[in-house]
This record gives structure tokens, C-alpha cells and sequence, in this order.
């Protein structure tokens, strides 16, 4: 997923602090910038906690949401890379 366009939702970096997106992270991925488990464990984290911060509980936004931290925290516990 891209970064939110402003012409989509106009307040969103101004509710949003900490913008980050599936894209960013691709790069980050790609520039090695994850050094650790921990910082890639935590981007993913804010993207669920910005979601959920910008939009009401029962959109489809936030139930694609949960359903995506569901499934990432699935493939980690499976990959090891956190405990079961």
C-alpha cells in the first residue's frame, strides 16, 4: 500500500504523527534499514495503531486492519521471529 494521499484525506497528517506505510517499509526492506526484529516489528505495529487512530472501529479500514495484524503476527510467530 502507497502513503496516504492528502488529496484523499486532508487532516490525516495532522491527526497522524508517525506516518508509515507498506511501501516505506518495502524500501526500508530494501536499504536494509531494519537492523533489529524490533524495528520492523514496531512499523508494522504503527501502521495497525494509525489505522485505528484515523478511522472509526467499524469501517472496513479498520476491519482490513485487524485482519492484516492477524495474519503478520501469525507469520512471525510461524517464522520464529517472535514467541508462540
Amino acid at each position: 500500500m502507497e502513503p496516504v494521499k492528502k488529496s484523499e484525506a486532508p487532516d490525516y497528517y495532522e491527526i497522524i504523527r508517525f506516518p508509515i506505510d507498506l511501501k516505506t517499509m518495502t524500501e526500508r526492506l530494501k536499504n536494509r534499514y531494519y537492523v533489529t526484529k524490533k524495528l520492523f516489528i514496531a512499523d508494522l505495529q504503527r501502521i495497525i495503531t494509525n489505522c485505528r487512530e484515523y478511522n472509526p472501529p467499524d469501517s472496513e479500514y479498520c476491519k482490513s486492519a485487524n485482519t492484516l495484524e492477524k495474519f503478520f503476527y501469525f507469520k512471525l510467530k510461524d517464522g520464529g521471529l517472535i514467541e508462540k
